[in-house]
């Protein structure tokens, strides 16, 4: 691995994924890299025009550049466009919000969503990561695989302390989604909502993604949620299996 490469890319996930432009001294210490490297690396990246800096503050951000790289790799992602349909079609008869992720190591990534009329204090953007216990698409992924204890293990200890996730509790609630077809969760990543979810298979069986429905918990009940479980579980089935790219 050519470590030049690596730390630029460090540097430039880092800025992207960053809620606010990041001063020097804070991005060095997240990465864990010497000062006069970081440096070096951002001069390269803003004249190459995928780094900006605020002439005031002198922080650092992530370029509109580096979002049309993003863009353009999402628009010929052909789950998305496969599954897109389905998820305003989800979107339409719930009237929640409707998201798709994929896993990617021990997070799941939101890919796509169809958002709904009455909004949700929080939802996902596109783009954003979470640890995967800390998401019922997550849970649904984790139910399907034979053997999930080690990336359960690594997921929770990823997930903010106060979550309190534990391992025998997180594995018994694998195991119940595995037995009903699709994971729930209330709060987690989605603050003052429930989130049910079903893996979608990809080749040869293993999960390559998951379809998820969110609303508040007070509207998630009864037999509103019964209405949206027939339909997040028909919609799967319908979809059945999806290519991972």
């Amino acid at each position: 691995m050519d470590t030049t490469v690596a730390k630029g890319m460090a540097v430039l996930e880092a800025l992207a994924r960053a809620k606010r432009p990041m001063r020097l001294a804070a991005l060095t210490e997240q990465l864990g890299l010497q000062k006069s490297n970081v440096h070096r690396l951002l001069n390269t990246f803003m004249e190459l025009g995928y780094v900006q800096q605020d002439p005031e503050t002198s922080r650092y951000f992530a370029s509109l550049k580096t979002w049309e790289l993003g863009a353009g790799i999402i628009s010929t992602n052909s789950l998305r466009r496969s599954v897109a349909p389905h998820l305003q079609a989800m979107q339409e008869k719930t009237r929640e919000t409707v998201m798709l992720t994929v896993p990617v190591d021990d997070e799941v990534l939101f890919l796509d969503r169809a958002a709904q009329v009455r909004a949700l204090r929080y939802v996902p953007l596109n783009g954003t990561r979470a640890p995967m216990v800390f998401t019922a698409a997550g849970r649904a992924i984790l139910s399907r695989r034979p053997d999930p204890r080690d990336a359960v293990a690594r997921s929770i200890a990823a997930c903010p302390p106060e979550a309190g996730f534990v391992l025998s509790q997180v594995l018994e609630d694998l195991e119940k989604a595995r037995r009903d077809g699709y994971a729930s969760l209330v709060g987690g990543f989605t603050p003052w909502a429930r989130v049910v979810a079903v893996a979608l298979p990809g080749p040869g069986g293993a999960p390559a993604a998951a379809i998820a429905i969110s609303g508040p918990e007070e509207r998630m009940a009864g037999d509103h949620l019964a209405e949206v479980l027939d339909v997040l579980l028909a919609t799967a089935a319908e979809i059945g299996e999806v290519s991972p790219t």
